[in-house]
């Protein structure tokens, strides 16, 4: 048998020999786009015969690191030659800027010039996108050649500092997995990853000198999910006595050498976050002598944790800082140590005896000062190194740090105050490069995140704000893109958040404001989505697929649709069905006067591209019924408007009853039959809305009695918490009505381990469907 295979075998090979070659064909559709592109005719081939020429044993391990790529998909590598020569050829040119390069196309020859070794490495990052969209697959693709276009390029970045922040303290991604990010930011022409390694949730590096971090900080109890329709994280349960913390891990110092490694060789910078004052619930859990009264005695499990911040009033505190920030520091032989300073609860400090010690020994106005005084300790440790700190822009309160450098994250205006002080600052605002926060409709997208980032308002960030002078405007080092993983527990949902944010934000970076232009940028977007599908990458086509809106009158419904991306044809149907081409086209807003489910798909040159949008729109017997509330007699139009609210708390269309009860009427026209009661509610339980626990109906006919209809009784589910949009539905005795009575009730009060205990919840609704 094993002859036979043998013979097989080289037979297969001597047929495969003998086939002519398959030509595959890149385009230019690079991304973040170049300085300068010209286009040529024709293609370069490049076939198992091309040999790259390059000057030093540097530039061929750089060039190795690219062409070794060619082994899994090709099963041939192209020869390096050193000081010989070659089909593509690198030459070094010292005029160029640091990280500028050149790359000259012809049919014959490819040309790449650079001052630097990172020159090199984002040319060849180019390169690497002129390629066919198959070169991305891993599957072996035999007798192959792979033909790039004629192009010059010149290419240099307009900022410096080009970053990816990925927390893995609320979620932990191993070291393989943090080595797939580091290639995805090369080929982004990435050059910082901010690595956010310790939070309230996990410590996540290993600290010999105090292995409790690791032993006990990087445990916490496992409520993870892989369901994405629900978000769990704000309302998690805490680690009660004698239960077992499973969920975890860390990274050994070989294993950060290593990454620290792996990233120099694609010339990324790593900057490590270890959090304090607060957001240290698990260095407390470890070391609960460093912490204030009322510390926690456990690793947070999720949520907001408030008793967790360091103790700046002891003297311990900073010698547990130092010795563990000269670990850290040993680690990282980078500039920038960024020690976060963010969302400090400081009312730990105004009841413990050491902090209001501290404060008046050192004749401290307040609490902002003190986190002033402990960040200023700390940097004198950072800077006895020769090294920068960094701070999230809180670290501003009580008076910035001598020599910090501040990340603006909320909003620019923090930014602007540090670099109008003299101070350098990354512009990472919220609004414009959280990458964690939604990126299309609500109800569209998995349940991740909290917010909306839209790939449009990324892409359109001017990172210098006009309020700063040219010589102010000098200290704002770049841009950075934050993964917070509050809700990514897994890969998948890491690169869905990620792409094509990331994209965008590596444009705005690297490119030019001026060479900037969105309709280029989503063009260039359909090749990117190919090289992500040929490696089975999870990503967000939402600014590709439709947006649908609506506005209630009671009567009826205006329905509008639209894209983020422009020139796509948008198709619907108000069946149910799946549009098609043949399916209507959309051509400007329409009224639906009875129920619907509207569903819309984006075309491009009648290919179907994004997700098909749908909304159910009914239009029920109760539509524009006149609802009183019998609390306070005031009418509530917005129960019966046709008016469907989106899984956002900035959607004006929910109705947020307090008191923890509802009690209205909806009056009809005239008598009639019921047999449901749809409803949608919002669970948010950071601010204090829940699902009811008990729904009863009532119905009454021409002013005499009120006789149950139905109810809903959900005890357990009136406690969850999470953020959640919940659709409710009661059957109904079918019954001839003109008034409908509902009642509802939802826990009060809220119970202690809850984000806001004490009080009474409140119940939203958007809509009462009455049929």
């Amino acid at each position: 048998m094993k002859t036979n295979y043998i013979i097989y075998s080289l037979l297969l090979l001597a047929i495969t020999a003998c086939q002519s070659p398959k030509m595959e064909y890149g385009t230019n559709a690079i991304i973040p786009k170049p300085a300068m592109l010209e286009e040529g005719n024709g293609f370069f081939a490049i076939n198992s015969n091309t040999t790259v020429s390059v000057e030093n044993e540097a530039q061929a391990k750089t060039a190795n690191l690219f062409f070794s790529e060619f082994e899994a998909v090709s099963g041939w590598v192209p020869q390096i030659n050193v000081r010989g020569n070659g089909d593509i050829i690198f030459t070094t040119d010292a005029s160029l800027q640091e990280e500028a390069y050149t790359l000259d196309v012809s049919p014959t020859a490819v040309n790449i010039k650079a001052a630097s070794d990172a020159g090199f490495f984002y040319a060849l990052q180019s390169l690497k996108q002129l390629l066919p969209t198959s070169f991305y697959s891993n599957k072996l693709q035999a007798n192959v050649v792979w033909n790039i276009p004629v192009v010059s390029i010149k290419d240099k970045p307009a900022l410096g500092w080009r970053g990816y922040m990925l927390d893995v303290s609320r979620h932990f991604f191993d070291k393989e997995q943090v080595k797939d990010v580091l290639d995805f930011m090369a080929e982004s022409k990435l050059n910082r990853f901010h690595w956010h390694l310790t939070d309230d949730q996990g410590w996540r590096v290993e600290i010999k000198s105090y292995p409790k971090l690791t032993e006990v900080g990087a445990w916490r109890m496992d409520y993870n999910t892989t369901d994405e329709t629900l978000a769990r994280w704000w309302g998690r349960p805490k680690q009660k006595p004698g239960e077992k913390p499973t969920y975890g891990g860390f990274y050994t110092q070989e294993d950060i050498k290593e990454i620290v490694a792996y990233a120099k060789e694609r010339f990324i910078e790593v900057i490590p976050e270890i959090d304090m004052p607060g957001h240290a619930q698990a260095t407390i859990a470890a070391y609960p002598e460093i912490g204030c009264v009322n510390a926690e005695p456990y690793v947070a499990t999720g949520g907001v944790w408030l008793n967790n911040t360091y103790n700046p009033g002891k003297e311990e505190t900073f010698e547990f800082a130092e010795k563990m920030l000269n670990e850290v520091m040993d680690l990282f032989p980078y500039e920038y140590v960024h020690i976060g300073g963010d969302e400090c609860n400081k009312s730990q400090w105004q009841v413990d005896p050491h902090a209001q010690r501290r404060i008046k020994e050192e004749g401290l106005k307040d609490e902002g000062e003190l986190q002033s005084y402990f960040l200023k300790r700390i940097e004198k440790i950072i800077n006895t190194r020769g090294k920068t700190m960094i701070g999230w822009d809180e670290i501003l309160e009580g008076g910035l740090a001598p020599n910090a450098t501040v990340m603006s994250w909320r909003g620019e205006s923090g930014g602007i105050a540090s670099a109008k002080a003299g101070h350098e600052v990354i512009m990472t605002p919220n609004s414009y490069c959280y990458i964690d926060l939604r990126q299309g409709h609500d109800d569209m997208e998995p349940n991740l995140g909290y917010g909306e980032l839209l790939l449009s308002k990324s892409y359109s960030y001017q990172v210098v704000p006009d309020a700063l002078s040219a010589e102010e405007g000098k200290l704002i080092k770049g841009i950075q893109a934050n993964m917070w993983t509050e809700s990514i527990s897994d890969w998948g949902k890491l690169t869905y958040m990620t792409f094509p944010r990331l994209n965008a934000i590596a444009e705005v970076g690297w490119t030019a404001q001026g060479n900037r232009n969105w309709d280029d940028f989503t063009n260039r977007l359909e090749t990117q989505f190919k090289r992500w599908d040929a490696q089975n990458v999870r990503y967000a086509k939402s600014a590709f697929s439709p947006w649908i809106r609506h506005k209630g009158n009671g009567k009826n419904i205006t329905v509008t649709i639209k894209t983020e991306v422009n020139g796509l044809d948008i198709h619907y149907t108000l069946d149910g069905s799946k549009p098609t081409t043949t399916s209507p086209k959309y051509k400007g807003e329409f009224t639906i006067s009875e129920s619907s489910v509207v569903n819309a798909q984006a075309f491009k040159n009648g290919t179907a591209i994004g997700y098909v949008a749908s909304i159910d729109f009914p239009v029920h017997k109760a539509a524009g019924a006149k609802v009183v509330d019998n609390k306070s007699g005031k009418e509530l139009p917005k129960l019966t408007d046709l008016n469907y609210a989106r899984h956002s708390v900035d959607d004006g269309n929910w109705n947020i009853f307090g008191g923890a009860s509802l009690d209205v009427n909806i009056e009809l026209d005239a008598p009639t039959e019921v047999k449901s009661l749809k409803f949608n509610t919002h669970l948010v339980n950071d601010r204090a809305t829940y699902r009811p626990h008990t729904v009863e109906v009532f119905g009454a006919t021409n002013g005499g009695e009120f006789v149950k209809l139905g109810e809903l009784i959900q005890p357990e589910k009136g406690l969850e918490q999470g953020y959640i949009k919940y659709a409710n539905a009661i059957n109904l005795t079918p019954t001839r009505v003109n008034v409908i009575k509902i009642k509802a009730s939802s826990i009060n009060p809220i119970p202690a381990g809850h984000q806001t205990p004490g009080g009474a919840s409140a119940i939203s609704i958007d809509e009462f469907v009455v049929n």
